[in-house]
């Protein structure tokens, strides 16, 4: 009876260690995202830095990432010019825009295991290719159906399902409330998943493709409250490969 319930509280720790959330920000916003490393640091939030354009940071925001790394957040990649899969040849892609975008991030210190398709389109056989190269492939979607996002099975990670992804967009623009967040988080407990979403700068400006500094403390403080751990993309192979 004792060897028993040890066994049911293991698989149960297990279960809730696989619940969590991946909130992902795209670009190369770095000192909007590293403005807020007392909001992330307050609710034990990790998030994923996909970085392009890389060419266009400097030394001082270089740094600002190293930070970030080191406060546990991952720094990943999002392409050497931001350019859309579907515009170009498949090897085309994998050698004017993987190759040299991982070389740049390793060249200054970091170790990329994740990748996210700028426009968050891509071709089958170009995942099949990207999975040499890292641990995990982000997609990218929105609120297409104007529905509750527990409706998108393709933006939860499973246990057959977590090297090629999908995310929801959380912009300000995609209007996601926090009662809709909620629903993808009921989903995701019931069934062991992990809900991936993407965002990129964080200010109050209200414009597309922002979100500001309230909305995130508001999801944050439901996962703190619901005992959601947040993951980071690299964490989401790992945990589904145990």
């Amino acid at each position: 009876m004792v060897g028993t319930c040890l066994l049911v509280v293991l698989c149960c720790k297990c279960q809730e260690e696989r619940l969590g959330v991946a909130f992902t920000f795209d670009d190369i916003s770095v000192d909007e995202w590293y403005a807020q490393r007392p909001l992330f640091q307050k609710y034990n939030i990790h998030a994923t830095f996909f970085i392009s354009n890389f060419d266009f940071l400097d030394s001082g925001k270089i740094e600002k990432l190293k930070v970030l790394a080191s406060d546990g957040h991952e720094i990943a990649c999002h392409g050497l010019q931001h350019e859309n899969a579907l515009d170009c040849q498949t090897e085309d892609y994998i050698n004017q825009e993987v190759k040299p975008a991982l070389q740049i991030l390793r060249d200054v210190g970091f170790e990329p295991t994740a990748f996210a398709y700028p426009y968050g389109t891509s071709t089958a056989d170009l995942d099949s290719i990207l999975l040499n190269y890292f641990k995990i492939v982000r997609k990218a979607t929105y609120n297409i159906q104007n529905t509750t996002i527990d409706k998108y099975p393709q933006i939860y990670a499973n246990s057959s399902n977590f090297r090629i992804v999908d995310a929801m967009g959380i912009d300000y623009n995609y209007g996601i409330t926090e009662e809709n967040f909620k629903t993808g988080i009921k989903r995701a407990r019931k069934n062991n998943e992990i809900l991936i979403l993407y965002a990129h700068v964080i200010n109050n400006s209200k414009e597309d493709y922002t979100v500001s500094p309230e909305y995130l403390e508001k999801l944050f403080s439901i996962c703190q409250k619901h005992r959601v751990k947040s993951v980071t993309m690299s964490e989401i192979s790992h945990y589904y490969q145990k």
